[in-house]
Parts: C-alpha cells; structure tokens; sequence
C-alpha cells in the first residue's frame, strides 16, 4: 500500500544523504566466483516511526483515520533513512554492499563468502532486521541484482526487462514516449550507439517540436529493441589491471568504448559510450570532434580511469589526436583541451579506421 504524501512531502527537510551509483554496486562485484543476493522483507516496514512522525503519516479512509507504526512507501525522506541504516550495518564489512533494501555479498573464495554471510546474518539480528528467503539467491555463480544479471566476470540485463522493452507499443505522445526512453536508458551502457540511434526519438521531446511519428522515429524505435534483444553482455571491470578506451567521431556524434583483456589477452567491451553533438558541436573541425571525443569519454569513465594503476591506451583512427600534447597553434580550444589532458597517464595511439570499428559504429547512425 502506498499513501498520497504529496502535501507532507512538499513541507518535508529534504535529506540528501546519498544512494550509491547502481553501477558501482554491479562493478564491485567483478570476477567474484561466490555471490548472495539478499531482499529484505519489505524493509521499509521493519523501520519503527517517532510518534512525532505517527501523526504525520496519518491518512483518511471510508472506515476511519489510520498512522502508520512504521515507515511507509511513499515518504520524501524513507529511501535515504533506509540506506543510512543500510550503510552502518553493513560498513566495515569487506565485499558486502546495499542500494536501499538490495544487499549483495560477493567472494573469491567457498570459506570467505560463508563468513561474510555469518557476520551480515549477525548485524541483521542485532538491527532486527529480516531477509525475504523468496526472493534471495544463495551462494550462485551468478544473480540477479538491480535489474542486471551479475556473476561469471559478465553483466547482462534481465531477460524479463528486456522483453518488456521489445513489447513496448509504438508511442502514441511524449508521456509514453518518455517511458520508453527511460526504460531503454537503464541499460543505455549495453547499447553501442544509444544517443546517435535515439536521436529521432529525444527530438520529439523538445517543446519546440510537433509529435509526428515518422519513418526515421520507426527506425530508432525498432533499431533500440533490436540491440537490446540482441542479448549484450559486457566484461565486469578488474580494477587492478589498465584500461584500453577506442575513441571516434562523426558529423552527427561521438563515440567510446572501454575495454579491458582477459586472461588470455582477448579484449572485452566494459563498457559503451555515445553522445550526439549539438547543433555548434556540428560545426567543429575534425580534429576538434575528434578531440571531444576523447574529453568526453574521460569524462564519462571517470571513475574507471582515475585510478588506472597504468598509462591508458587510446585507440583513434585520427593520426593528429597522437599528437594533441605536442601542438602548437593558436587554437584555444585545442589548447585548452590538450592542458586537460595533462591530467591523465595517456598513451594515444592510431590505428586504421577500418580496425576502429566499435567506437566508429558508436559514432554513427
């Protein structure tokens, strides 16, 4: 049941205490061999109200005036309480994390994932706080976790996702539309050439813009269900091991990907990049796209490159990027931009364009 707090919530101190990024609780668990995926049971629940907080939660039925004793669904604040408490149950405890009432544990090794499982079974107790077993998976090579299939070294998306997105109805006005693009976006980093393919489709979102369904709409529409069906699964980040990012850029677009080897040297997709340029962007030489093609994808796998404990290698099949740190000219800009660069241990490198497939796909329609 889930109570219209509107009015409460509009009057409500906001608490800003933060829930983690979805993709760093899904990185985390990398090539872990033993993973448990815990759900509690209807955890906003098990959280005891103030009497203070009793009276506010108070609602109006046909059969009387009712409070909750606990936290119900619905409350502006009741997601970053629960992570709070979340957080200190879990802190201090080594390959176990939380998004809100999600807990997984993930372990190299049988005997350490058991202790962990002990000592978070431990903190439950003394928090009296209880699991949903239905909906827990124990010691599985692989979970579902946060929409996402984790284990093995892979992530996928669910199944079940997917195919609710491929059965998707052709949108009939901006609402649906914006539903679609939502439920497509959540797994944008699976899909090479999400902002260029989509394009058709975020400019009927403009004001500006009259909704008129057209061919190219149709096209976008139905190439976003193709990729995703195509079941994607992309390579777990070891953040122990250097990072390999494959750059382009076209008149429409910009593109990466991350990549890391495996065991045997065989590269592997982390994960994809793509961003469609503005109408300004457009008019950019090739060497300034080019250029923006890497900022941006720095900046959008920040948190995998920051602490490459290596230099990181730059594919690009434009042989003037090699030469970005060394230019002289008055292009400030590119001056800019190359100072930017300083930031990071780079070691760009070109290659033929026809090697450069991936990202110059991400680049294109």
């Amino acid at each position: 049941m889930c109570t219209d707090y509107r009015k409460v919530n509009s009057v409500t101190k906001t608490d800003s205490f933060p829930l983690p990024r979805i993709d760093d609780c899904i990185d985390k668990i990398g090539n872990a061999k033993y993973v448990t995926k815990f759900d509690l049971l209807k955890g906003f629940w098990q959280i005891p109200l103030t009497e203070r907080a009793k009276e506010i939660s108070a609602f109006v039925t046909p059969d009387g005036l009712y409070q909750y004793k606990v936290m119900p669904f619905g409350m502006k604040g009741s997601p970053s309480t629960f992570q709070r408490l979340m957080n200190m149950i879990t802190s201090g405890l080594e390959n176990c994390d939380a998004y809100i009432d999600d807990v997984i544990i993930y372990n190299d090794t049988w005997m350490e994932h058991l202790a962990t499982i002990r000592k978070f079974f431990d903190r439950l107790t003394d928090a009296c706080l209880t699991v949903n077993l239905s909906k827990s998976e124990f010691c599985r090579a692989s979970v579902t976790f946060l929409g996402h299939i984790v284990g093995h070294g892979q992530v996928r998306p669910i199944d079940a996702k997917v195919e609710a997105i491929s059965n998707f109805p052709v949108p009939e006005n901006r609402k649906q539309l914006m539903r679609f693009l939502g439920m497509a976006g959540y797994y944008r980093k699976f899909c090479s050439n999400f902002s260029i393919v989509a394009e058709p489709l975020t400019n009927l979102l403009t004001k500006k813009s009259k909704f008129c369904w057209t061919q190219k709409c149709q096209e976008g529409f139905d190439k976003l269900k193709a990729i995703l069906k195509a079941a994607p699964v992309l390579a777990a980040p070891n953040f122990g091991q250097s990072f390999k990012l494959s750059v382009d850029a076209s008149d429409v677009g910009v593109g990466a990907v991350l990549i890391q080897d495996d065991k045997q040297g065989i590269e592997h997709p982390v994960c994809y990049f793509s961003k469609k340029l503005n109408k300004h962007q457009r008019n950019y030489s090739t060497i300034e796209k080019e250029c923006l093609a890497l900022i941006l994808a720095l900046q959008h796998f920040e948190v995998y490159l920051s602490s490459a404990p290596s230099s990181i290698i730059v594919f690009s099949d434009h042989n003037p990027l090699t030469f970005i740190g060394k230019m002289k000219n008055n292009n400030q800009r590119l001056l800019r931009w190359s100072l930017l660069l300083q930031e990071y241990n780079l070691d760009i490198r070109h290659i033929k364009g026809k090697d450069n497939i991936i990202a110059d796909a991400l680049s294109r329609v």
